[in-house]
């Protein structure tokens, strides 16, 4: 959320009884979440019309994560003072939390009419088009455009630095990204999500150790991170450390349960272990939070090992998916619908066609073809970036094959 430099002074007006003392603790910033909703709740029952108490109010209910009633407050109070540029802001952060990043941008866009002055709604804009690149690539423009702004305005803000290294990784310049995630870390040495991002740069660097050493200071700084077990458990499945990065994952999923992605990872450290059974068991369960390609392809290989007959379910899962692209293909050759040659030519990217090796191999050792199953799963590893985790599944199969 975007903070007010100062408060309205008029809220504090002297005044006796409880109702002076609803007001001051609905103004301090420092007051608990829900006594602030409770604070807040007086003055609105009392002033209709007090606007900054539907603001602060919807800040607070920001906290706790109650977006919904958030944005609602946002609204109220936007209706009171049209002129609040925080209002805004703060309703299209809230907006950008629940994922609907047009709706976002456009309500960042009226807070910047109103208070160009203000970096963090910058911030927060160039944020929002980050995740908007997978749909256009001209976003990177608006991104940059945004955090170079904000940076101009607030050059000591941390999260814009952040927030710019995070817009390297994703067009993968990563010693740019680690340049700025050293200026936010510089900024704000208790910056813990900038060390697990600056852990994740290192790690698709390759830089595994130091991965690892900035997993660890996030995780000392906030223990409840989850994505930082995360990152130090890829680090960790990256390394061979299969026991250690298990229990990364399981650590983080402690904290997100519901997590498709950690419990994808966690089966992939199963499936490289050749613990098969417990790995189909968790990308079942990844799989039934999100219908993901890549995690329908590895419980299918992960049931097959364990003896088990899997088509029926893979046809089943893949024909949930909502697109035929990459790596629909590899379904395809597992379903007898396509063969080895066909499946590589449908990989049109270098990262596909070092996956389809990995894949092609998988599927030439259910043939028994043990030979022609180690050339693909050799090409695997000598295509694949080590951040992949078909790179790693490549280099646990190759060492099962040896005599």
């Amino acid at each position: 959320m975007l903070k007010r430099t100062a408060f309205v002074a008029w809220c504090l007006v002297a005044s006796t009884g409880a109702l002076a003392d609803a007001r001051s603790e609905c103004a301090n910033r420092k007051t608990p979440p829900d006594e602030a909703i409770t604070a807040c709740s007086q003055v609105v029952q009392a002033e209709p019309r007090a606007a900054w108490a539907y603001f602060n109010r919807g800040d607070a209910y920001s906290d706790k994560g109650d977006i919904d009633r958030a944005i609602a407050d946002y609204d109220r109070a936007i209706a009171l003072d049209p002129k609040d540029a925080y209002a805004y802001g703060n309703r299209g952060v809230a907006l950008i939390r629940k994922h609907d990043f047009k709706g976002g941008i456009k309500q960042l866009d009226a807070a910047i009419r109103l208070k160009p002055s203000e970096g963090s709604f910058y911030r927060e804009r160039g944020f929002a088009y980050i995740t908007l690149v997978n749909d256009d690539e001209a976003y990177f423009k608006n991104v940059f455009s945004d955090l170079e702004r904000a940076a101009k305005l607030s050059p000591n803000d941390p999260a814009i630095y952040a927030h710019r290294a995070l817009a390297y990784n994703v067009k993968g310049d990563l010693d740019h990204a680690i340049v700025d995630y050293d200026k936010a870390i510089a900024l704000d040495p208790k910056y813990a999500v900038a060390y697990k991002d600056r852990g994740d740069a290192y790690r698709n660097k390759g830089d595994l150790d130091r991965a690892i050493v900035d997993t660890d200071r996030a995780i000392a700084l906030d223990p409840n991170l989850a994505d930082a077990y995360r990152v130090r458990g890829d680090s960790r499945l990256s390394k061979g450390e299969l026991d250690q990065a298990i229990v990364d994952y399981k650590k983080a999923l402690t904290i997100n349960p519901r997590d498709a992605e950690l419990l994808f990872r966690l089966g992939v450290a199963r499936f490289n272990s050749g613990d098969f059974r417990a790995a189909s068991k968790e990308l079942l369960q990844s799989i039934e939070l999100n219908d993901d390609s890549y995690a329908m392809l590895l419980r299918y290989l992960a049931r097959s090992r364990a003896g088990e007959s899997a088509e029926a379910e893979l046809e089943a899962n893949i024909g949930r998916l909502k697109t035929k692209e990459w790596p629909y293909a590899v379904a395809e050759l597992y379903l007898g619908k396509r063969a080895p040659a066909a499946t590589l030519d449908a990989a049109t990217k270098p990262e596909q066609k070092c996956e389809a090796q990995f894949y092609i191999g998988e599927w030439r050792l259910s043939k028994g073809q043990a030979s022609e199953a180690q050339a693909a799963l050799k090409a695997a590893v000598d295509a694949c970036p080590k951040s992949l985790i078909e790179y790693g599944a490549a280099v646990y199969e190759l060492k099962r094959l040896k005599p």
